[in-house]
């Protein structure tokens, strides 16, 4: 890791994986580059972007707590999880909402990011900017 630390990267890798919920049908969360590609933006972020991502992760590692689990996120299970989910989605307090809304994006980016999940599911962008380029090409355009 280069900017996230293991606990940080954990809770990262345990959201995401409460948020896409893959499995089975697409890889699990450690089979793709999503903690790898957020641990990547972290350490190009601004500091201070970087501090205040870090201070969201332990907001959703304690959430539960709030939101009547009487665990950490990192401890529940999966079923508990996704009734987190649903709980968080509508908690009262709406900087949970809004904690959660900013880093299910984020979750989901990083995870659908990766090349090879993308390509399992039939999109290659690389045969997509080929095409683009090609058509472009025949049109004359630059």
């Amino acid at each position: 890791m280069k900017a996230l630390t293991a606990r940080e990267a954990s809770i990262f890798a345990c959201f995401t994986d409460a948020v896409v919920a893959p499995e089975p049908v697409l890889p699990a969360v450690r089979n793709t580059d999503a903690v790898a590609s957020f641990d990547d933006w972290m350490a190009r972020a601004p500091r201070l972007n970087r501090i205040g991502m870090r201070s969201l992760l332990y907001v959703l590692e304690m959430s539960p707590l709030v939101t009547g689990f009487r665990r950490r996120l990192r401890s529940l299970d999966r079923a508990q999880r996704a009734r987190w989910l649903t709980a968080i989605e509508h908690a009262r307090r709406p900087e949970l909402r809004l904690v959660y809304k900013l880093m299910k994006g984020t979750a989901q980016l990083c995870y659908w990011g990766d090349d090879n999940l993308m390509t399992s599911v039939g999109y290659d962008a690389d045969a997509n900017v080929r095409r683009g380029r090609e058509l472009r090409a025949r049109e004359g355009r630059p």
